[in-house]
């Protein structure tokens, strides 16, 4: 007869490897295919690292006519050097905003990133390394500039796209600098309203 904890650890083991089975498929799905998502029709897209060949096709398909990089310049990276190569055959204007997913923006940098995204050509392209923290917050920004809900906004910053800020995990700088942001707007709000009195 087995014993009781062999049975136990036998059981929490397989619940383990189910686990990491599911978070590697959805992570794999998820980026497999460049984590290509559209936030609004013809507008705003978003994506990770799409290299020349994956930007080529984004301009083609979507006739993306600029896009945003959250890496900030890396020239001499491969994904780099072919994005820049591609936009610039193709007259797509690339602009890059470089900002940490693992640290909270600044007033300043999260009026520069708005300003980014209001006056870039559309359709505009937003993407970072993987596409899920910096993209994630550069997107829900974009809705949050746009009237958006704070819900709707925080979808743009959510699992389905990669974002993971749980279990001590420093992306969750992304979701405190939405929040702010949301604050901010909140406070404008009440002062504009208070003043038209």
């Amino acid at each position: 007869m087995r014993h009781p904890c062999v049975r136990a650890f036998r059981v929490v083991g397989l619940l383990a490897i189910a686990i990491l089975l599911f978070f590697g498929g959805a992570y794999a799905y998820v980026h497999g295919a460049g984590n290509f998502h559209e936030v609004e029709k013809g507008v705003i897209y978003r994506s990770s690292w799409l290299g020349a060949e994956g930007l080529e096709k984004a301009i083609a398909r979507h006739r993306v006519k600029s896009v945003l990089n959250l890496c900030g310049e890396q020239p001499g990276d491969s994904w780099y050097d072919g994005e820049t190569r591609v936009a610039r055959l193709r007259g797509v204007v690339f602009r890059s905003f470089a900002i940490s997913a693992k640290n909270e923006l600044e007033a300043k940098q999260v009026a520069d990133l708005v300003e980014a995204l209001r006056d870039a050509p559309k359709p505009l392209l937003i993407h970072c390394r993987a596409g899920s923290d910096r993209t994630g917050l550069a997107c829900a920004l974009y809705v949050a500039s746009h009237g958006g809900s704070y819900r709707e906004a925080c979808e743009q910053l959510s699992l389905y796209y990669g974002h993971f800020p749980y279990f001590g995990s420093k992306s969750v700088a992304m979701d405190v600098t939405l929040a702010r942001f949301y604050d901010s707007l909140a406070g404008r709000r009440v002062v504009s309203q208070s003043e038209s009195r």
